[in-house]
């Protein structure tokens, strides 16, 4: 039954492809493939199949329409001789692909949604990489690898982080399962479904994916379910530098007797200076009262990160690609901005994932 679930969504694509055009598209123009055909393949538990196929005209265009929206975002690929291009479809999206059959897969431009460029973006790192490093230096490069995590926690959408966590390059997956750290990402992929997409088939194969690969690692600590709240082992102490090079200890801010909000967030995203006014409105009303704000900054540039800090009142900390995704997996963050509000008792009261929930979780740690 899972997989007919996990199929729904491309099987409905490939119905509304016989029947019209009032839906998503991808169009556009293969150098040296006149008349050939290229498959449309989606993904579904792990597998790439085969939705459709899409002819080239003699004159190398292509289209392929469907005639409804897609029911959720997902990405699929197109695929000639064996080799791919992947692209990502939500609702009406239309795509153009620019390529050549010499190249298919390495050599071509796709455009039409900001999701589009993202995914091209991170094709385009992994290919970096490889062309660097060689295939099997890349799938465990740890730059790389904190490259990708970064984007994991900023995608807004979940498409993205579902699409990097099942990349494989050359045939071997690039999150190993077996790999403390790989396995927290995909958990931290995983809550993020069951925060924001409850309903979308994905999420149970995501939780059942990460619970599988959980009990093999550890069996008697896979039974507590997909969230691992820091509750569980109580708060971990996190210690970094602010924008002038102080050291800060959230345990030692979380035992002064006030109630501290620990903030996980990236100054690099679009909602970040909505958010931290919301913070500064919080910080303002209750700091006389012993409201304390630990910021840690999960941004890629340290020197645009101690910029947007330098003009912010509470503590604010970066977090380095030296230091990795540890921090994320030991506070089971799946997105960002999340937040902790921690009582006067220097015990975790609240985890935030809806900013709009953080003003009345405050209040009532106060």
């Amino acid at each position: 039954m899972k997989i007919k679930q996990l199929l729904i969504p491309a099987l409905a694509a490939l119905a509304a492809a016989c029947s019209g055009n009032h839906g998503w598209g991808i169009h556009g123009h293969v150098d040296g493939a006149d008349g050939r055909k290229m498959a449309i393949e989606g993904f579904n538990a792990g597998h790439w199949y085969v939705i459709d196929s899409v002819q080239v005209a003699r004159d190398g265009s292509f289209a392929y329409d469907a005639a409804a929206p897609a029911a959720l975002p997902e990405v699929l690929r197109i695929s000639l001789d064996g080799r791919s291009i992947y692209f990502p479809v939500d609702s009406v999206d239309r795509l153009e692909l620019q390529a050549s059959a010499a190249a298919f897969g390495s050599d071509y431009t796709l455009t039409g949604s900001p999701a589009a460029d993202k995914i091209v973006a991170i094709d385009r790192m992994i290919a970096q990489c490889v062309a660097q490093r060689g295939a099997e230096a890349a799938a465990t490069d740890s730059l790389l690898k904190d490259g990708l995590n970064r984007i994991v926690l900023s995608d807004s959408t979940c498409i993205a982080a579902y699409y990097i966590i099942n990349k494989k390059i050359d045939g071997k997956p690039l999150y190993d399962l077996s790999q403390k750290r790989d396995l927290g990402i995909v958990g931290a992929v995983a809550q993020r479904f069951a925060d924001l997409r409850p309903d979308d088939p994905r999420t149970r194969w995501l939780s059942g994916l990460y619970m599988a690969a959980r009990r093999a690692i550890n069996p008697a600590g896979a039974s507590r379910g997909v969230s691992m709240q820091a509750q569980e082992s109580g708060l971990i102490d996190i210690v970094r530098y602010d924008n002038r090079g102080t050291s800060h200890s959230l345990a030692e801010l979380a035992g002064k007797g006030g109630v501290t909000l620990l903030s996980f967030t990236t100054y690099e995203a679009e909602q970040s200076p909505a958010y931290n006014v919301m913070l500064a409105d919080l910080y303002k009303r209750y700091h006389a009262q012993g409201l304390e704000i630990f910021q840690i900054a999960f941004d890629a540039d340290e020197v645009e990160w101690k910029q947007k800090a330098d003009n912010l009142p509470w503590i604010t900390v970066w977090n380095s690609p030296v230091d990795g995704a540890d921090v994320l997996m030991q506070y089971n963050v799946g997105a960002l901005p999340v937040a902790y509000v921690i009582g006067r008792d220097g015990v975790i009261a609240e985890r935030i994932t809806d900013p709009d929930r953080l003003a009345s979780a405050v209040a009532r740690a106060m």
